[in-house]
């Protein structure tokens, strides 16, 4: 069998060393395949992607530990939130947590492990700014509480459950809350409110939450996420350009105006100005026609219809005619009855003459 081998080779031209690094390369590219695949199948591990259209939702799924935030999980996040940030079909991204909360923290086992700093920068990148330039929306159930609670703070709008359970629970175990949350928190609520929440570390609920002006939407048990993708679908029709714009001009107030972040957050809004222009000619456009007038919002964008609603489904339907007798004229019906009380009246005096007789 080697002899013919080595025939073959001699036939072909080849050298052993020829033949040795091909099966080399073979071994390196399915090796590169394998670890692929594996990458991929760590993307899925934490959380999971699910779009809707226009709307994407992003949910955590480490119910064993109430959704706590591992190092694995917040790189996961970073990407997953990269990937909508560029996908041009998605509009507005909904943040949830599977099994009944929201998110409880970091992973004070992986903090005890691997020690804090880890978890921290992985963190620092995911939340040192807003998440992404779109519209974000938390659907806020269960606990949301310290670097959970920030994570709710980092997205633009929150729908809370009236049962959630929101706070500064790091205080607890000495871990800070960090700049980002406690400035976002500030900014929210105010000086007092954010320093009362920081320095004691309380819960509070979701009603308190709404009450303090955290909440923009305060919903029933259980309907956080329904009502977060009910927002976001009526978000999605607006032109985003401008509303881009908006957010980041909004955000941008609450930072330095020489700092890294404000000079980026103005060359996005730059980048944006022409897009916007063109759909405010679109938006005159509709004014004109009828459409937003009166501050309503409805018909503002055209949604396609499906396929089967455009399949002809009429039929030719044949109905059989069928007489109906006439009902009697009130004259008639009136004349009848006289004529049969006539009758009564008459057995009556019959009857009475036989029992006189």
């Amino acid at each position: 069998m080697r002899s013919v081998f080595r025939r073959l080779v001699s036939a072909s031209n080849l050298s052993f060393a020829r033949i040795n690094n091909v099966r080399y390369c073979s071994k390196e590219v399915d090796k590169k395949e394998a670890k692929d695949k594996d990458d991929d199948d760590e993307v899925k591990k934490n959380i999971m992607i699910e779009k809707y259209g226009a709307i994407t939702t992003l949910n955590i799924d480490r119910q064993h530990t109430r959704n706590s935030l591992d190092e694995a999980t917040l790189r996961e996040m970073a990407a997953a939130i990269e990937a909508f940030d560029k996908d041009e079909s998605a509009k507005v991204l909904v943040l949830n947590g599977e099994g009944g909360s929201f998110c409880a923290g970091f992973d004070i086992d992986e903090i005890g492990e691997k020690g804090y700093n880890n978890v921290k920068d992985a963190a620092s990148r995911l939340l040192r700014r807003p998440l992404c330039d779109k519209t974000t929306i938390a659907a806020v159930s269960g606990y949301a509480v310290a670097e959970g609670f920030e994570l709710a703070l980092a997205c633009d709008l929150r729908v809370i459950e009236d049962t959630a359970v929101l706070g500064c629970l790091g205080r607890r175990f000495g871990v800070p809350q960090g700049m980002f949350g406690a400035r976002r928190l500030t900014s929210l609520i105010g000086l007092s409110r954010a320093l009362d929440l920081l320095i004691t570390g309380k819960l509070i609920s979701g009603v308190e939450a709404h009450q303090a002006g955290l909440a923009s939407k305060l919903t029933a048990t259980g309907t956080a996420l329904g009502e977060a993708i009910k927002l976001a679908k009526s978000l999605s029709k607006f032109p985003q350009s401008a509303l881009i714009m908006d957010k980041l001009a909004a955000i941008n107030s609450q930072l330095n105006p020489n700092s890294e972040e404000s000079m980026r957050d103005e060359a996005v809004m730059q980048s944006l100005l022409g897009a916007a222009i063109d759909d405010i000619t679109q938006g005159v456009k509709k004014f004109q026609g009828g459409i937003g007038k009166h501050g309503k919002f409805y018909k503002l964008t055209e949604v396609p219809l499906k396929d089967w609603e455009l399949e002809d489904t009429f039929e030719e339907v044949t109905v059989e005619h069928v007489e109906v007798p006439s009902e009697p004229k009130p004259s008639e019906g009136k004349e009848e009855g006289k004529k049969e009380g006539k009758k009564e009246a008459d057995k009556c005096e019959k009857f009475t003459e036989n029992k006189k007789s």
